[in-house]
């Protein structure tokens, strides 16, 4: 046999055994591996290290659950990672990017397989001085140029397994949308896992109604620094209701009161949020920033009569307002 076509049967006996490794790493998994190896993928924000597969955490129970909840709506691996990272940020990824100061550890594998193919090749048309001194036509190989071949091949082999099985994990999926909204309770999940959800979900028109679910969650809890990008992003949305667009721009009113001592744009706010929809609260709230920011007691005391005068109030909110009405009348201080 000639070395010509020996050297052709060994490189194609290394291109099938490496084929058919490459063939079993990226052969896809059923539902429950792809939940366990994406759950293996992912670190727990919360914990120190720990992937959320192995976290107690609420935290990384509510991920899981959003990880199987999607793997069994058929989402693909690249849209689940995205999700989660999208509200967590890639730093809860196990695993390094294949980006920035990490790309060369993704390129070593395939540049040592180039590496390993170019040497071997090298040596087989440059063979030693013993070697070219043999007179034998099948003279014997150098048992250092073995060894040396062999373990470069095994290396080789490794890091395109590695390379090949990453980039089946990150590859683009054309058809991919954003995720099926349909049969998710806001009131049945935590906040960080509706803002995982909003944040894959940005282009649909109806993730303004869980935007100002968890809005209103965090407005409750006195979270308005969390509570403030939901609601303006809301009143800024063609997609939004008038009810949605009058509930958000009374609460940043509100905010920008409370939580800034922003007098004017509160009114500004409050107006626009009136000129949609007349509500006893948006009322309410506007009055209060009259009487106790603006130091306009008449105007206040006018809308604490309307509030009063449109009915649907009873017990103790409404003899709070009651109160109100009277000591703005007498221009005394807001309590």
């Amino acid at each position: 046999m000639s070395d010509r076509l020996r050297n052709l049967l060994y490189l194609a006996f290394i291109a099938a055994a490496l084929l058919a490794l490459v063939t079993l790493v990226v052969s896809s998994p059923g539902s429950g591996d792809r939940v366990e190896a994406l759950g293996s993928r992912i670190r727990c924000p919360v914990c120190q290290g720990e992937a959320i597969i192995d976290s107690p955490a609420p935290m990384a129970r509510d991920m899981m659950d959003l990880v199987r909840q999607r793997v069994a709506e058929g989402a693909t691996d690249e849209q689940v990672i995205a999700e989660i990272t999208a509200s967590y940020t890639g730093a809860v990824l196990l695993d390094p990017p294949a980006s920035g100061a990490t790309l060369w550890l993704w390129l070593a594998p395939l540049l040592s397989f180039l590496a390993g193919i170019a040497v071997i090749i090298w040596w087989r048309s440059h063979p030693q001085e013993e070697d070219r001194a043999a007179s034998a036509p099948l003279r014997p190989r150098s048992r250092t140029r073995a060894v040396v071949g062999g373990l470069i091949l095994a290396v080789a082999a490794a890091g395109v397994v590695m390379a090949a099985a990453s980039a089946m994990q990150d590859r683009d999926d054309a058809g991919a949308g954003v995720a099926d909204l349909e049969g998710i309770d806001p009131s049945q999940v935590s906040n960080e896992t509706m803002e995982a959800v909003i944040a894959a979900n940005l282009a649909d028109p109806r993730i303004d109604g869980m935007r100002l679910a968890l809005a209103e969650r965090y407005f409750e809890e006195g979270d308005y620094q969390a509570a403030f990008p939901h609601y303006l992003a809301i009143a800024d949305s063609e997609n939004a209701t008038g009810t949605q667009a009058h509930t958000a721009l009374a609460r940043l009113g509100w905010m920008a009161y409370e939580g800034n001592g922003e007098v004017e744009t509160a009114l500004a706010l409050f107006d626009q949020a009136l000129s949609i929809q007349s509500t006893p609260v948006a009322l309410y709230l506007k009055g209060q920033v009259l009487w106790c920011g603006a130091d306009r007691p008449e105007e206040a005391a006018d809308l604490f009569q309307q509030v009063l005068e449109g009915g649907g109030l009873e017990g103790e909110p409404r003899a709070q307002v009651e109160e109100d009405l009277q000591m703005a009348r007498r221009g005394e201080a807001c309590g």
